[in-house]
């Protein structure tokens, strides 16, 4: 019987190390397979509390961070064979005691799950192109000016914030269907001083909040008209968006420089600039994944010579995928790779279900993994401590 192994990299800096070890404790909680973490322990600013470690010599004039990308493509090399692997960011959680069903669902050659964007949004990141800069003093001026506006860190009761979920999962009902939108957009300006969205919960238009019939305030509504003027920026409520003077978007940055880099770099043409790339924080290998990650491994070690390209291994990761011709290769489900964004509006989570959805509620799912990839540790924020408390159950 093949043996399922988990597998972590790290190496480098404590706050990693640390990451590791929150993480390792919750899969050592909630899993009975084996599991090894590969690193530089040269490189460790802390030990590693764990026994089942390689140790691998990185290249010396490699930084942390390619280091660590050096382990991760490079993983195939620096483990027995024979094996079906499990492959974890750091911070990916393991979430109960399903989690060792994702070996089942390994997809020969290889098995990586969706990443939450798509190809065009992910390009700024992955190449030096400059348009991860554009509208970035646009969003430094909003992001002020929103915290100078912005009253709602003055209701932190758990009613408040169950009433506030309530609001916009009913508003993003409204935002789907246009007929829905008309309708609500004449009843809203037609009522006065109070504009009812449901039998409990009205917007009071004057003083800005919205508040349940018993009057209890429960959301203070942006003052859009300020932020705007303070920020020189425009607003547009039927679209919900933000632009700056020139009409751009300012939260919605796409390009198509990562595939004319992957076209140049590698002579690989992607044909769908708006496809569904993997997330590198969880994968499925074995034996027959070498190929894959050997071609995945080698490309990313030469962009790191590259001035045109970011120190990452996602852009290589879909050169690779098309290369290979996987494009429409099965993907994980959300629930084993289920990623948290902070910035997502429409994550939501009810713990009296143990249920998550990034599309509020539209979809859910019970997580078997979450991936924290940013906020982490943010106490502030509803989904952190809830999976803090997954380990105290």
């Amino acid at each position: 019987m093949t043996k399922e192994v988990y597998v972590f990299v790290v190496c480098g800096s404590q706050e990693h190390i640390d990451t590791l070890h929150f993480s390792l404790a919750y899969l050592k909680q909630y899993s009975s397979k084996s599991i090894v973490i590969i690193t530089d322990s040269s490189r460790n600013e802390v030990i590693i509390n764990h026994t089942d470690i390689v140790d691998v010599k990185t290249p010396s004039n490699f930084n942390h961070h390619q280091a660590s990308i050096y382990l991760k493509t490079g993983i195939h090399k620096f483990l027995p064979k024979d094996h079906l692997y499990c492959y974890l960011d750091t911070d990916v959680v393991a979430l109960d005691e399903t989690c060792d069903q994702i070996f089942a669902q390994y997809n020969s050659p290889i098995t990586f799950a969706p990443d939450h964007c798509k190809v065009r949004s992910f390009s700024p990141y992955a190449v030096n192109c400059g348009c991860q800069d554009r509208c970035a003093e646009d969003r430094d001026n909003f992001l002020n000016s929103l915290r100078k506006y912005d009253k709602n860190g003055e209701l932190t009761s758990s009613f408040a914030v169950v009433q506030r979920r309530k609001i916009e999962e009913k508003y993003h009902q409204i935002q789907q269907s246009f007929l829905k939108k008309v309708i609500y957009a004449i009843k809203y300006y037609i009522s006065f001083p109070r504009f009812w969205l449901s039998s409990n919960i009205y917007f009071d238009k004057k003083r800005r909040y919205w508040a349940t019939k018993d009057g209890v305030v429960v959301k203070y509504e942006l003052d859009v008209r300020s932020i705007a003027k303070e920020a020189n920026l425009k607003y547009t409520l039927w679209f919900n968006k933000w632009k700056n003077k020139d009409g751009l978007n300012i939260f919605d940055i796409n390009c198509d420089h990562l595939i004319e880099k992957i076209q140049n770099t590698f002579d690989l043409k992607i044909s769908e600039n708006n496809w569904q790339h993997w997330n590198g924080g969880v994968f499925l290998f074995d034996n027959e994944s070498h190929s894959f990650l050997e071609s995945w491994h080698n490309k990313t070690m030469h962009i790191f010579s590259l001035k045109d390209w970011k120190t990452r291994d996602q852009g290589t990761l879909i050169a690779t995928v098309w290369e290979f011709k996987l494009q429409n290769h099965p993907t994980l489900s959300k629930e084993w790779n289920f990623i948290a964004d902070f910035h997502n509006n429409n994550l939501v989570i009810s713990k009296e279900t143990n249920t998550l959805s990034d599309d509020l509620f539209q979809t859910t799912y019970q997580p078997k993994f979450i991936h924290v990839f940013h906020e982490w540790g943010n106490e502030q924020w509803e989904v952190w401590n809830w999976l803090k408390l997954k380990q105290q159950l």
